[in-house]
């Protein structure tokens, strides 16, 4: 059985396609009949691009967050709101789950800035369906996996503050606690969706084959967050990269050019972007 990997929100688009960019970040996952939106990007480009493509997003079962940063949240504000334009007409529509770290629904601030975290508590996205925060890896389907809080394991591939989160116990300092990933395993081995891999993108990928117990790894997709990273990080996590022999990589979002340029010579690989269609058995 086919699964489906359709990037609906990047910063940037691919040539022809005629889709909008913004930078942020959001996937749509097919596995047989299930349906998984992944991150929601930062406005209603989201909505504008699926429906050039087709895709319904409202017909997701659920909808998962890589973290809760507003390049990857606030893109959820127009969705509901379409949903409740359908449900104000008549229509039926479908309550939705949503899951994260439990970070991920917290409020989050940076330099005077009064929100950079979702704009929806758990208390108003339950309105729309149930709200499952997860520190533990959970499956969504018998092969796409929630890899939930992801230890960092390498010390040139560790977090970094950005601000405060509001915990339910008061404000601590961000380091982003609630970054993780998606894992598909598919016939050739494991492939690795990111929102912006703040925990490490070798954490990640360790974390991914922890949980599965497959060390192949076919595709690595979506943001590898080294976009400011020097050019020593970069090296050790190409030679990380080159150690794991992944069959493809598809770097985009916050990877940044001198990483993505790095990773070309590891493995030949199409520009990844806004209308990227990616197919695994």
């Amino acid at each position: 059985m086919t699964m489906k990997i359709t990037i609906l929100v990047d910063n940037t688009a691919i040539i022809d396609k005629y889709y909008l960019a913004e930078p942020g970040f959001a996937a749509w996952v097919e596995d047989g009949d299930t349906r998984i939106l992944f991150d929601c990007g930062y406005s209603d480009i989201i909505l504008r691009n699926a429906d050039i493509m087709g895709i319904d997003i409202l017909t997701a079962d659920a909808i998962v967050f890589s973290h809760g940063h507003q390049n990857h949240t606030w893109g959820l504000i127009p969705i509901l709101e379409r949903v409740t334009s359908r449900a104000v007409l008549g229509h039926q529509t479908k309550n939705f789950r949503f899951i994260g770290h439990p970070a991920s629904f917290w409020s989050r601030k940076i330099f005077g800035i009064p929100e950079i975290g979702p704009l929806l508590s758990p208390e108003r996205l339950s309105s729309f369906g149930d709200v499952i925060g997860s520190c533990d890896a959970r499956y969504l389907t018998d092969r796409m996996i929630f890899l939930g809080e992801i230890p960092s394991l390498f010390s040139f591939d560790q977090r970094h503050e950005q601000g405060t989160l509001y915990t339910p116990d008061g404000p601590v300092p961000d380091l982003i606690p609630d970054d993780s990933a998606l894992t598909l395993q598919t016939s050739e081995g494991l492939v690795i969706l990111t929102g912006c891999a703040h925990a490490g993108i070798c954490s990640i990928i360790e974390k991914a084959k922890a949980v599965t117990g497959e060390d192949r790894i076919r595709d690595i997709i979506g943001g590898f967050h080294l976009y400011q990273s020097s050019p020593d990080t970069i090296s050790q996590v190409t030679r990380y990269l080159e150690s794991i022999h992944p069959v493809e990589l598809h770097p985009c979002h916050c990877t940044g050019q001198l990483a993505t340029r790095a990773f070309a010579d590891l493995v030949s690989r199409d520009e990844t972007g806004v209308g990227t269609v990616l197919e695994y058995l």
